[in-house]
């Protein structure tokens, strides 16, 4: 689907500015936490339900006929349950990636790394290969790993991104550079004896992304990941 053409100025500042050819470095999938054999472990939220049963008089006894001796009997509320955030949830789909803008962008490099976690926990490349720039090598190095390990018969679990923030620049007409810092939770890499494979740390780091528009759509041409600023 071709995206039309919105309206939103540019911002943030351009870490390159040259053509196709003279793209930065681009990450291959391989720095830590954005790498791909494992995926970090996220620890399980343990709910404990807690009950108090009342005081009840002894059979054998008299009871008290004194109000201020019969103990009424007592309940402490069981807590409700946090839902722990799952990576096989497909992230939503922006409404601004239908428009060609900066706001586009930003929301097509969210969602980008929103789905790294995804397609790891669940094996399901459709979105990614869509967004998947033929040249993109972080993009390629992705897909290798998954199919990797859906060879194997591992599965993995973790690794959700939260996004700190993010800025586009129009480069070109139809052609941006994205500036994202995200944290990625730990995550770990299971065999499919549940043998825990390999495990990876969670970290704050700094991802560019190079995005442009096409006849099909938004295309992630290069991304690198870099150590972020100070907090």
């Amino acid at each position: 689907m071709r995206v039309s053409r919105g309206t939103t100025p540019s911002r943030g500042s351009t870490r390159w500015t040259g053509s196709v050819g003279d793209l930065p470095s681009p990450s291959d999938g391989k720095s830590p936490s954005w790498r791909r054999r494992g995926q970090g472990l996220v620890g399980a939220l343990l709910v404990v339900g807690l009950t108090a049963a009342g005081c009840t008089p002894d059979p054998g006894s008299t009871p008290s006929t004194s109000p201020s001796a019969v103990d009424s009997p007592t309940v402490t509320p069981t807590p409700t349950p946090t839902p722990t955030p799952d990576a096989s949830v497909k992230p939503e789909r922006p409404a601004a990636m239908d428009e060609v803008s900066a706001a586009g962008a930003e929301a097509v490099a969210v969602y980008f790394l929103q789905l790294y976690p995804y397609v790891y926990a669940t094996n399901d490349l459709t979105e990614w290969r869509e967004l998947s720039h033929p040249e993109c090598v972080f993009c390629a190095s992705v897909i290798t790993n998954v199919e990797e390990q859906v060879a194997a018969g591992n599965r993995s679990a973790g690794g959700l991104v939260e996004i700190e923030s993010v800025a586009a620049t129009e480069v070109s007409d139809g052609f941006y550079n994205v500036e994202v810092i995200a944290t990625q939770e730990p995550s770990v890499e299971y065999g499919p004896d549940g043998e825990v494979v390999e495990q990876s740390e969670g970290s704050r780091s700094l991802l560019t992304l190079v995005i442009v528009t096409s006849d099909s759509g938004w295309l992630v041409r290069a991304t690198q990941v870099d150590e972020p600023p100070a907090a």
